[in-house]
């Protein structure tokens, strides 16, 4: 140490490092091939989630056509999914999806034929084919149904209003997609490509994922949208929103020269904050375009669509907000990059996506202060949430409680602020050249956290296994005494370490 400390204090030495200065680094050039196949995942390391029946790992979905008809004023849903698939085993006569048995079947066809299926479980639709289909085919069925989805989790199918007019909207992280529509609800199989068809009154505007490709009027005062996806994407990302938007764009310019657009579907009565909260917001997506890698769906787009919850969600392309706060639209749109283009592979490892997203916040509010104390209110902010609670780990203990998995205290802020230990630990260009090798590794993928320790370990040279037993596994923080004596021109300092948790004995740092 290099003063003296006049007193005792008590400090976390993970958060002294957030003094440190942020200097922005330049990207590596991103290969631009997003249309990529993703590979199956039926790897123990990967996740199948909640779900109903666990015999979903014997096909590869490649593509979904959604069909639906929605009225925001009526709490319904109508239409047909048609999934494709790649069959990965022998004798496959029968197949399996997650699926809410509050919903009617009224057919489910292949090639003509009409199936037969069952639902036995609450969240189980089991369809048998006449034959076996032989390993490797891709083929494909339709599943038609109706009525009116469950609610559970933070939504997934709502109808709400803002002022008096109607709006339905989505939101299936983590286990909704299944009240909604026939799915896999895990975190093993993406989807390489969707088409999504909605179709509703003439007054109202449907959003959803990817390209809108067309908007016509279909009689009877309906209009369908047709929106088109062709990048890798998970069941709980897929959403739609409808009410009567406003809708407009923003250009946003990256670093390799693309002009891509930013399209935003508002409430009319918040146009004006929209527009401003937007605004800021492209800057802040080209500021993550050059940090880590290029934006992962600039051959489409990415835009808002305001909805009713109480916050904000990252569906792909278009993150689903309730306002346009600069806090809120910077979160969801980093998790453009880490959530949507690199998913955790297990709900234990949601730091993955929301530690990732609150740290960039938090770099968002560095680069581009919204106020004279913006970034050290951001960080105490933080480390009075962390600290509020003696016991709880990054890693989730219950992957199936919502409440933990989304807990703000651990997922969120004490996610962020292990990004922030390891890379003052690394140093920057060590800590944002590992990140972007892992977004470049695991694109269109899922991940777990040993993917993005190895490409840590890899880039620094530092064996990080004890680091992430204390901080990931660990529960708790340090909390440091320190006294000293002084005599005969010389100082002893004496430091003593105690933790708040029992797992963790003693957490190894060093002091500068």
């Amino acid at each position: 140490m290099n003063k003296v400390i006049e007193g005792s204090i008590s400090f976390l030495f993970c958060l002294v490092f957030s003094l440190i200065g942020y200097g922005q680094t330049d990207s590596d050039t991103w290969k631009d091939d997003p249309y990529c196949n993703k590979g199956h995942l039926p790897d123990a390391l990967f996740s199948t989630g909640l779900r109903g029946f666990t015999v979903t790992d014997n096909y590869d979905l490649k593509y979904y056509r959604f069909e639906w008809e929605v009225d925001p004023a009526v709490y319904n849903i109508k239409g047909t999914v048609t999934p494709y698939f790649k069959v990965l085993n022998d004798q496959f006569s029968d197949m399996n999806f997650d699926f809410s048995s509050t919903l009617k079947v009224d057919s489910i066809i292949w090639h003509g034929i009409k199936l037969s299926y069952s639902q036995p479980s609450s969240y189980v639709l089991n369809i048998k084919f006449p034959v076996s289909i032989p390993k490797s085919s891709i083929d494909s069925i339709s599943i038609s149904y109706n009525g009116a989805p469950p609610s559970g989790g933070f939504g997934s199918f709502i109808k709400s209003t803002h002022k008096t007019d109607p709006i339905i909207w989505t939101l299936s992280e983590p286990f909704g997609a299944q009240d909604w529509w026939p799915c896999k609800n895990g975190l093993d199989d993406k989807i390489d490509s969707i088409d999504v068809i909605v179709t509703t009154p003439e007054k109202y505007r449907a959003a959803s994922n990817g390209s809108l490709m067309s908007e016509k009027s279909v009689g009877n005062g309906m209009k369908k949208y047709h929106w088109k996806h062709n990048y890798a994407i998970a069941s709980y990302l897929v959403a739609i929103a409808v009410t009567n938007y406003t809708t407009y764009v923003d250009d946003v310019h990256l670093k390799d020269g693309t002009v891509m657009p930013m399209l935003n579907y508002v409430y009319p009565e918040d146009l004006d904050a929209a527009r401003k909260g937007t605004a800021d917001n492209v800057k802040v997506l080209q500021f993550y375009d050059s940090l880590f890698i290029s934006y992962p769906f600039k051959k489409e787009k990415y835009g808002h669509a305001q909805f009713g919850w109480g916050g904000g969600m990252e569906h792909q392309t278009m993150s689903f907000v309730i306002n346009y706060s600069w806090g809120l639209l910077s979160h969801e749109l980093a998790h453009q990059w880490f959530g949507d283009l690199v998913t955790c592979g297990d709900w234990e490892d949601i730091w993955l996506n929301e530690g990732f997203a609150t740290y960039l916040e938090g770099l968002s509010r560095e680069r581009y202060p919204q106020g004279p104390n913006d970034w050290p209110n951001w960080k105490s902010g933080k480390i009075n949430s962390i600290t509020s609670t003696p016991t709880g780990s990054v890693r989730v203990s219950d992957p199936t409680s919502e409440n933990r998995i989304f807990s703000s205290a651990l997922s969120y802020n004490k996610g962020s602020y292990l990004l922030h230990m390891l890379r003052w630990k690394l140093g920057d260009d060590n800590f944002f050249k590992a990140c972007r090798n892992y977004l470049n590794d695991r694109a269109y993928n899922y991940a777990r956290t040993t993917h993005l320790k190895s490409h840590l370990e890899s880039v620094s040279g530092q064996d990080l296994t004890e680091f992430f037993k204390d901080w990931f596994e660990g529960e708790g923080y340090p909390s440091y005494q320190v006294s000293w004596d002084q005599s005969g021109g010389k100082t002893k300092i004496r430091l003593r370490q105690t933790t708040s948790h029992p797992s963790v004995g003693f957490l190894k740092c060093r002091f500068s």
